[in-house]
């Protein structure tokens, strides 16, 4: 694959090549903000270059090996807030005198906080730990804890995110800086990743082009993984889950080491899953799923250069319920509650992701060169469907294999305190090919290539950022079946240009209170379902026919918010307004096809405004109340509702963290109330679903026996065993009727996980 770097990047590696290599060094002390004792242990992530630094019995530390120039450092530690510092490494005199506060404790004197209020965007993090606490099924499920953030499941497996009412192709996902594509545009393409090894998920909301290019018009889902370990480290965890409603377990075991430059990582990890049970205690069949992931890491610095090179693999398998597949399932003799086989229609994945990241820094320049590479192999098997056809004109199953190679370099110069400029380029290059029966999308290959610019300053008050950036997007399809027939594909070349920009402030008002404006613009080209489909898609029972006329989606967003931050109140809310043009939507027609409905794609100007709000009250040091609030409404220009489009959600909290006591730190204990409104903004065709509320409780702490240490949580999701279907749920119209009663699909009901993850060193000498 040939890149799109130009000369200047050559030019820019050989000046820091050819640079002073000498690098710095930075002392200090991690103490208690309260107490002023020091804090043993404390970790000190210096992002730049990968590195972990643990801090000495006393709290002191020993930075060396960095780079010359601008540095960002994460201060952790278990029972405490973190803490974030930005400096330049070679104009430091004094040692560093980290204070750290403690999560039990919140004062205005000491404001250690991250979130994000420096950007004129909306965006918020999910941590490991909340991973770990809430007894998650999957990477979609945790970051709807955030508001303006939903999921489109398919069972309990197949999920993916929803951001402010957009999802599929319309949402960025990046694993560790880099793109990833897993053939987000059909609905029931879910976001095969597992959960091991991850640091941190961030969702950005709103068109975000500007940073991570074409299809990020309603947000991204940036992925990170672990940290390494501290210098002179060799760690490992062990982390088990079970799941009582679906008999799941899930664990995985993790090794990783650290030398003065150097780093590396491996972790393995498995899950399994039966059918799970709604409510009422009825199993809801072919909603099983399970698999394994091996994650690989190596990371190298010098005083100039951090290079770092991730990979993983993960191969999971998911059942499909159909309608047919739930009525045969109550007439099943042999098979148990246990049974995790897969003999009804299931779709199979493996994928494969590279990422090799690099950083140069010199003084004030810093410059990225990134590259990935995604294998993408799915394979659907659909089974035959006799409601129609004999065997002999069934379509048979799918097979589809999507390889991905991805460019990204940028240069980042930051003039003093306040200012900095980026200019950078991403690329990538995709290729999709079918050796199925049957097939959606023809064969294909994808190339973009495009140009950024973005100028930050950031003063005590005051916050600004804006850019520009121009997209080239080309796609090619092969020809394939005879004309005129159902099955024919009519070969393409096609090419989308598009200019799009980014301009917010923030602004702090007075101690406690900041108000953010943001406008940004984002593009999004036609998928190949939306250009080229013209093939049955049998789990959901529809023909479906795509346009090669459409035009590329292309938006414009403007967000408005106020954050409060304070001792006893955080409030954060925003206000947003978001026109697509040329937006692209699935509807179904009067026409059938081989006794099939058929359903076309379609193109009309859309409008999608919303609210996202979030409030937390902290009556006493240990507690805090907490309520969350989203609303989305969708509308095309015609004023008739946008289909898929979450209902109203509101979220109540009562967290409690208690004071440590002996050998238990961190204990906390929480209740949570999850409610959707009755969905009644209905597109086309659809059936609205009645609201419904859910009770939650979680409970765990940290425990430390001399060397060894411990993290055990406990939730239960929905505790009175609520019968409900969510209007997301795209299984929510199957039934069932056996023995003259109907069975239907509804969610989960009851759900107790257990978690515990151990953390142990390879020796302790």
């Amino acid at each position: 694959m040939k890149f799109y770097l130009n000369k200047l990047s050559f030019a820019v590696i050989i000046i820091l090549l050819s640079g002073n290599l000498h690098s710095q060094t930075i002392t200090g002390k991690v103490t208690d903000a309260v107490t002023g004792e020091g804090i043993s242990r404390a970790d000190i992530y210096i992002a730049d270059i990968n590195k972990v630094v643990s801090s000495d019995d006393s709290g002191k530390f020993i930075l060396s090996g960095l780079p010359k120039g601008i540095i960002h450092l994460q201060f952790e530690m278990l029972g405490y807030k973190s803490y974030y510092l930005t400096l330049e490494s070679d104009k430091l005199n004094e040692p560093l005198d980290i204070k750290m506060i403690s999560t039990e404790l919140s004062t205005d004197e000491i404001i250690v906080t991250e979130t994000n209020i420096e950007k004129s965007y909306q965006t918020e993090k999910i941590k490991s730990k909340d991973l770990l606490r809430y007894g998650y099924m999957n990477i979609s499920e945790a970051i709807t804890k955030i508001p303006g953030v939903w999921q489109l499941s398919t069972g309990t497996g197949i999920s993916k995110p929803v951001i402010r009412g957009l999802y599929g192709n319309r949402i960025g996902i990046m694993v560790n800086g880099i793109r990833f594509d897993n053939q987000q545009w059909q609905d029931e393409h879910g976001l095969v990743m597992s959960s091991d090894g991850i640091d941190n998920i961030e969702v950005i909301k709103g068109p975000r082009s500007l940073l991570f290019g074409p299809e990020a018009i309603g947000g991204v889902v940036s992925i990170t993984d672990e940290h390494p370990a501290p210098v002179g480290a060799e760690i490992a965890d062990l982390n088990l889950k079970f799941y009582t409603n679906t008999l799941g377990i899930l664990s995985d075991i993790g090794f990783k080491g650290a030398g003065k430059r150097y780093n590396w990582l491996i972790r393995f990890g498995g899950e399994t899953h039966a059918d799970y049970l709604d409510g009422e205690g009825n199993r809801i069949p072919e909603t099983r799923f399970g698999g394994y992931t091996i994650k690989t890491g190596l990371g190298y610095h010098t005083g100039l250069w951090a290079g770092r090179l991730n990979y993983s693999y993960t191969a999971y398998t998911y059942g499909i319920l159909e309608a047919r597949e739930f009525e045969k399932e109550f007439m099943k003799i042999n098979e148990t509650r246990f049974d995790r086989s897969f003999t009804g229609p299931n779709h199979k994945l493996n994928v494969h992701n590279l990422v090799f990241q690099n950083t140069f820094i010199k003084e004030r320049s810093k410059f990225n060169l990134n590259f990935g590479y995604t294998y993408n192999r799915r394979r659907e098997k659909e089974g035959n469907d006799e409601r129609f056809l004999p065997d002999s004109l069934q379509f048979g199953d799918l097979n589809m294999l999507l390889n991905t190679y991805s460019a990204d370099a940028s240069w980042i110069y930051t003039f003093n305190n306040t200012s900095e400029l980026t200019i950078g380029t991403q690329s990538f290059l995709q290729s999709n090919t079918n050796s199925g029966q049957r097939r959606l999308i023809p064969d294909a290959d994808v190339t973009s290539v495009s140009g950024t610019g973005i100028f930050r300053y950031q003063s005590l008050r005051f916050g600004f950022e804006a850019g520009l950036r121009y997209d080239i997007f080309n796609l090619k399809t092969k020809e394939f079946g005879v004309k005129d027939s159902i099955e024919y594909f009519a070969p393409l070349s096609l090419k989308f240009n598009s200019v799009n920009g980014s301009i917010g402030g923030t602004y702090k008002i007075n101690e406690y209170i900041t108000g953010k404006l943001n406008v940004s613009t984002g593009f999004r080209a036609p998928n190949l379902a939306e250009l080229t489909s013209n093939g049955l898609h049998e789990g959901i029972f529809q023909y479906e026919i795509g346009n090669s006329n459409f035009k590329s989606e292309q938006s414009i967003e403007a967000d408005a918010g106020i954050v409060v931050e304070s001792k006893y109140l955080s409030l954060d809310i925003s206000a947003y307004n978001n026109k697509i043009q040329d937006y692209i939507y699935l509807g179904q027609t009067t026409d059938s096809l081989r006794g099939y409905p058929v359903f076309r794609y379609f193109q009309s100007n859309a409008t999608l405004r919303g609210i996202d709000a979030e409030v937390s009250i902290k009556p006493a040091d240990w507690l805090t109340l907490k309520w969350t609030y989203s609303t989305v409404l969708a509308k095309r220009e015609n004023l008739s509702n946008l289909p898929l489009i979450p209902a109203d959600k509101l979220t109540a909290s009562i967290h409690a963290e208690l004071n440590s006591w002996k050998y238990i730190y961190s204990p906390y204990i929480e209740l949570s109330t999850y409610s959707a409104f009755g969905k009644t903004r209905l597109a086309e065709n659809e059936i609205s679903t009645p609201p419904y509320t859910l009770l939650n409780a979680a409970l765990g702490c940290d425990l430390r026996f001399e060397k060894q240490k411990l993290s055990i949580s406990i939730s239960v999701n929905n505790i009175l065993g609520k019968v409900y279907t969510d209007f997301m749920s795209r299984i929510k119209l199957l039934t069932a009727v056996y023995n003259g009663r109907t069975f239907y699909a509804n969610n989960m009901g009851r759900n107790i996980v257990i978690a515990v993850k151990i953390p142990f060193k390879l020796s302790y000498n």
